[in-house]
C-alpha cells in the first residue's frame, strides 16, 4: 500500500479582488446547489505523465505557480450583500497535496485511481478558496505521476487540459534549467464578469436570450413520452450507464463526414437524434450541447468555467440522413454561437413557455463531445465499408461508473487513437438497462449501414420521420 504524506503548497498571486460571478460561474452554482448535500458531484479531475528527471520539490513548484497564476483556482464563492453570487479571488493561502510513495510492486495508476475515489467524496467548500486538490505520485524515489481535483465551479474540461498542457511546459523547462516563456494573454473571470456586463456582452446575452426562446418554442415537451416533465417523486430515480468502445464508430465517422461535409461531431449527433426521434415517434429532437465559449483568443488560454449548455433542436422530418446531418450542423453552429447566456434569463423564459403550454418542459437530454479534434472532418472514404463492418467484431459494450443527473447523457471520447468511446446514462424509467446497451449498439450499427449503403440513408430517414 502507498506511503501518503499530506501538506500545505503554499501559493502567491498578483491580487486579490472580488466582482460579481459570471454567467457560466452561476449557471454551474446553480447545478451543484440542485445536487446538494453531494456537492462534490460536480468537482472534476485530471492526471498527467510527468517528464523524466523531474523531482517532487518541481512539482510542487510549478503547482503553486499555476494556482498563483491563474485567479480561478484560488476563488471562493458566496452571495453578495445584494444576494448575488460572487466571485472572491485569495491573493496568497496554500492548497492540500498528497505525495503517495508507491509500495513494492504497487502500479502507481492504481494509487491515482484511489486518490481519485477518495476525491469523489470530499466535497469543497465553495465559500473558502482555494478550490484546488493535488496528488503526485512516487515511484522507485521518481515522481511519475501528478494529479489535480477542482470544482468544476473553478475550471472546465477545456482548462483541464490546459493546466497539464502548462505543467508540463513548465516542468520540462525547470528540469533543463531553462527560463519557461509566459502563457499567451488570457482573461481572468473577473474580467470576463465585467465584460458580460459591458455594452458588446450585454448585446451577446440579449441574442441568446432571443435563441432560447426560439428553441423553446420548437422544443418537444419531452424526448421520453413516459416521462412527466417536471414531475418529482419522494426518491430520486435509478440511472444506469453503459460504455461502448468502438473502432468501427471511429472509422465509419471520418467517412460520413467527408460524404456529407459536416463535422464528425454533426454526423454523430444526426444519428443519436434519429435513433432518439425514432423511440419518441417525434419529427424533432431537442439535446442540450456543452458549448466550450472559448471563441476568442483571450479565452482559449483561460482556466476557468466558461462552459454552459445550450439547447439545440434537430428537425428530423424529410430529405435524407446527409440533408438531417447538415441541418444540424448549421443548428450546432448556431447553438455554439449562443453557448454564452444569463442562466437565469433562460429559466425565466423556460417557465414562461411552460404556462403558455400549460405543461412542463424536459430539457434533460444531453450531447457531450469531449474529444478534442471533433470538428475535424474526414476526406470521404479513407476505409472500405466492408473494414468498417469488419471492425464491429472488436467492439466491446459494458456497464460504467459514471453518474449523471439527466434522463440521457451522453458523452463522447477518443483518448484511446482509433477507438470512439460513447458512455452514456440514462433514467431507468424511460431507458431500461439493456435497453442503454441496445442504444449504443444502434448507434454503431446505423453509422456502419450508412457507410456501406447510400441508399438507405434516405429509408432512415423516412422511418424516423
Amino acid at each position: 500500500m502507498a506511503e501518503i504524506v499530506r501538506r500545505r503548497t503554499p501559493f502567491n498571486g498578483q491580487r486579490s479582488a472580488t466582482a460579481p460571478a459570471t454567467c457560466a460561474q452561476r449557471h454551474m452554482w446553480n447545478l451543484i446547489q440542485r445536487q446538494l448535500p453531494d456537492a462534490a458531484f460536480y468537482d472534476v479531475s485530471h492526471g498527467v505523465d510527468l517528464p523524466p528527471h523531474t523531482a517532487v520539490g518541481d512539482v510542487l513548484t510549478v503547482l503553486s505557480e499555476l494556482v498563483g497564476c491563474y485567479e480561478s483556482l484560488r476563488t471562493a464563492f458566496g452571495p453578495g450583500p445584494d444576494g448575488t453570487l460572487t466571485q472572491r479571488v485569495l491573493c496568497s493561502g496554500s492548497f492540500e497535496t498528497e505525495i503517495a510513495t508507491t509500495g513494492p510492486g504497487e502500479d502507481p495508476r492504481d494509487v491515482l485511481r484511489a486518490w481519485r475515489r477518495r476525491m469523489r467524496h470530499t466535497a469543497f467548500d465553495l465559500t473558502t478558496a482555494p478550490l484546488f486538490r493535488a496528488v503526485v505520485v512516487v515511484a522507485d524515489g521518481t515522481p511519475v505521476l501528478a494529479a489535480y481535483r477542482v470544482s468544476h465551479l473553478a475550471a472546465d474540461l477545456m482548462s483541464l487540459r490546459h493546466l497539464a498542457a502548462e505543467l508540463t511546459r513548465l516542468l520540462a523547462a525547470r528540469t533543463a534549467g531553462r527560463p519557461a516563456p509566459p502563457p499567451a494573454a488570457f482573461r481572468q473571470p473577473v474580467e470576463q464578469a465585467w465584460y458580460e456586463r459591458s455594452p458588446r456582452g450585454q448585446a451577446l446575452l440579449a441574442r441568446s436570450r432571443a435563441y432560447w426562446r426560439d428553441q423553446l418554442a420548437a422544443a418537444p415537451a419531452t424526448m421520453f413520452p413516459s416521462l412527466t416533465p417536471g414531475a418529482t417523486g419522494d426518491a430520486a430515480p435509478e440511472r444506469y450507464s453503459a460504455v461502448m468502445d468502438s473502432r468501427a464508430a471511429s472509422l465509419a465517422l471520418p467517412v460520413l463526414a467527408g460524404r456529407w461535409r459536416v463535422s464528425t461531431s454533426a454526423a454523430l449527433l444526426a444519428v443519436v437524434a434519429l435513433l432518439l426521434g425514432r423511440r419518441a415517434g417525434l419529427t424533432v429532437c431537442t439535446l442540450r450541447l456543452l458549448a466550450a465559449n472559448r471563441f476568442t483568443p483571450e479565452l482559449r488560454g483561460a482556466v476557468a468555467n466558461l462552459h454552459q449548455e445550450v439547447p439545440v433542436t434537430i428537425d428530423l422530418t424529410g430529405g435524407s440522413v446527409p440533408g438531417i446531418a447538415r441541418r444540424a450542423f448549421a443548428a450546432c453552429t448556431t447553438a455554439y454561437a449562443n453557448g454564452l447566456y444569463d442562466p437565469d434569463h433562460a429559466e425565466e423564459l423556460l417557465r414562461a413557455a411552460e404556462r403558455d403550454r400549460g405543461t412542463g418542459i424536459s430539457l434533460s437530454c444531453c450531447f457531450n463531445d469531449i474529444r478534442a479534434t471533433h470538428e475535424t472532418r474526414g476526406d470521404g472514404g479513407p476505409e472500405a465499408a466492408h473494414a468498417v463492418r469488419a471492425a464491429m467484431a472488436d467492439t466491446v459494450v459494458a456497464r460504467h461508473a459514471f453518474a449523471e443527473g439527466e434522463d440521457f447523457f451522453l458523452v463522447v471520447d477518443d483518448e484511446e487513437p482509433g477507438w470512439l468511446r460513447l458512455v452514456l446514462n440514462a433514467d431507468t424509467r424511460a431507458f431500461p438497462p439493456p435497453e442503454v446497451h441496445t442504444f449504443l449498439h444502434d448507434v454503431e450499427r446505423l453509422l456502419v449501414e450508412l457507410v456501406e449503403d447510400a441508399p438507405q440513408q434516405t429509408r432512415m430517414a423516412g422511418r424516423s420521420g
